[in-house]
């Protein structure tokens, strides 16, 4: 599996968004537990700002894994690797640089 190596800004966002199964009976009462094993998967929103010249590595990397394959990040936060996929990213070409925004979203597999 590939590894994403570029460096993300650091005013990243990072979502969490546990999955929940919820039950709920008369008078207000719920029953609430986890659904499944992975429930607590995370999305970063990243930003990277690129020499002009150098940016299109990164779309070509990104394009290759075309939103379904997965590839390995090493998470700036925690510094942990994890799996995520990329299925929307944008580019704003400047004179000099280049500001891409991703969506980091992560995956078991």
């Amino acid at each position: 599996m590939e590894q994403f190596h570029w460096h993300v800004m650091p005013n990243m966002s990072e979502r969490a968004q546990p999955r929940v199964k919820t039950v709920k009976f008369g008078d207000g009462y719920e029953q609430r537990h986890q659904d499944g094993i992975n429930s607590d998967l995370r999305t970063y929103e990243v930003t990277l700002k690129v020499p002009r010249d150098e940016s299109h590595y990164i779309d070509d990397f990104l394009a290759k894994h075309k939103g379904i394959k997965a590839f390995l990040w090493r998470e700036p936060n925690r510094h942990r690797l994890i799996t995520v996929k990329c299925s929307v990213w944008s580019s704003t070409i400047e004179n000099t640089v280049t500001t891409i925004s991703a969506s980091f979203e992560e995956v078991i597999a």
